[in-house]
């Protein structure tokens, strides 16, 4: 009963995105996640393509260039790990509409250091910044994904989810062209958006309603590493909950690898410069949008099995298939005068027009593979410890994306074939696909999955 009540917030049937129980939430994530890809793309585009000529943003001197990048990412993912588990106990112990409200007060504050960074051009207040951004990432994430069964039914799960994520793939493909863009050319600009944006998450955030705390008795642990211990020992108690989340995490660790490898691939591989790195970005999340956006219609079609469990399958699939076309196609490369080729020669290049079908194609699946897991692990997840069990789901997708990342430096210091990022997407998903199809055609008990 008193879930029932958690969940009977809005009772008129407004569209989603005119709701209160959903419209904040959907400003307040959309707004964070541009601030995240923004300011991690600054960075990375000032230590790819500025500090070759100017060696005050000589970011971690003698290391490969191809290692650069995917430390640059850990900076972000590592304290989302370290948190994300005190986190999600917090989310089932206290209002989450008031930590929504706590989380993006102290985005402000993040974002007013970053922009002193932007100011002065110091690289190092930019690394701190987005150390913090990872960390109030760490308890937004669990919280967010905790909440949307208390505000959403379960037949709008699929749909509030693919909202929320097509919307991010958006939002992450603005902030990454933003943030690669200004941060060479105008930083001030983008100190001044990166402000105005943490504000309008903030007033959103205190327009949203109440979610009850379903365990306010909760004694939290804030050691973080028997408090990861602790949640992960919860979902591995749930199978239901945790077979979802280990496709999520592939998710997230594949997008890793191809936001990661791309920038040096671009850049030192083909010998294109930024702007080429803009196209590649825009075709990828504008796919992956495409997928996403896909799967919010079609989702709950009968076709596609219980919980859409097909649909993954479909999904993963794809992944698999465009990725190895992506490996063994043939790259676009650059022979000219300029230290980097310009766009217009990219597009002219007659391998171009594959390379970037693979992209998109791997990217489109993508975003069908992974909408319906996350309706899948929030409706499974019982309420009393689903933040809980949300975060064990983030620490254990940060978890594979830290694991990929190393997996990236290892291979630049080993001095692998440059395609080498690519080989592990491949594997990996056919790992991934054979074990969904697996479930779907070999268990008796097919609404467990």
């Amino acid at each position: 009963m008193a879930n029932n009540k958690m969940m009977k917030i809005d009772v008129k049937p407004r569209p989603l995105l005119l709701s209160r129980r959903f419209a904040p939430l959907f400003v307040l994530f959309q707004t964070g996640t541009f601030n995240d890809n923004a300011l991690k793309n600054a960075l990375i585009a000032l230590i790819t393509y500025v500090a070759v000529i100017d060696e005050s943003f000589n970011f971690l001197p003698g290391l490969p260039e191809e290692a650069k990048v995917p430390i640059a990412a850990l900076i972000f993912t590592g304290p989302f790990l370290v948190f994300c588990s005190i986190a999600g106990q917090i989310a089932d112990k206290v209002d989450r509409g008031q930590i929504f409200r706590w989380i993006k007060r102290a985005e402000v504050g993040i974002m007013l250091l970053a922009s002193f960074g932007f100011v002065f051009q110091n690289i190092t207040i930019l690394a701190i910044s987005l150390g913090l951004m990872g960390t109030q990432s760490a308890f937004f994430s669990p919280t967010k994904n905790a909440v949307l069964p208390q505000w959403l039914t379960s037949d709008e799960l699929i749909k509030g989810n693919g909202l929320m994520s097509g919307a991010q793939f958006a939002f992450l493909l603005i902030g990454t062209i933003v943030g690669i863009q200004l941060a060479t050319n105008h930083p001030l600009i983008l100190a001044g958006l990166l402000m105005g944006l943490a504000i309008v998450g903030w007033i959103a955030a205190e327009t949203c309603p109440p979610a009850a705390a379903p365990n306010p008795d909760l004694k939290v642990n804030y050691n973080p590493v028997t408090a990861i211990i602790g949640v992960l020992k919860q979902i591995f108690q749930n199978q239901d909950v945790l077979r979802p989340w280990l496709g999520i995490a592939w998710f997230y660790a594949l997008s890793t690898i191809f936001i990661t490898a791309f920038p040096s691939f671009i850049a030192n591989v083909m010998g294109y410069e930024k702007g080429v790195l803009q196209v590649v970005l825009v075709v990828s999340t504008v796919a992956i949008l495409i997928g996403s956006l896909i799967t919010m219609f079609v989702g709950n079609w009968k076709i596609w099995g219980p919980e859409a469990i097909r649909l993954v399958a479909v999904g993963i699939l794809g992944v698999t298939g465009f990725s190895l076309l992506l490996y063994l196609a043939p790259s676009p490369k650059y022979f000219g005068p300029e230290a980097f080729g310009p766009a217009g020669e990219f597009l002219k290049d007659p391998n171009t027009p594959l390379f970037l079908a693979s992209v998109a194609g791997a990217s489109m699946f993508n975003g069908m593979f992974v909408v319906p897991l996350q309706a899948m692990a929030q409706r499974r997840a019982h309420p009393k410890i689903r933040a809980q069990l949300m975060s064990a789901g983030s620490v254990l997708y940060n978890f594979f994306v830290n694991i990929v990342t190393f997996g990236l430096i290892g291979l630049a210091l080993l001095n692998m074939p440059p395609k080498a990022p690519f080989l592990m997407v491949v594997i990996g998903s056919a790992c991934v696909a054979a074990y969904a199809i697996w479930r779907m055609f070999h268990l008796e008990n097919r609404k467990q999955y």
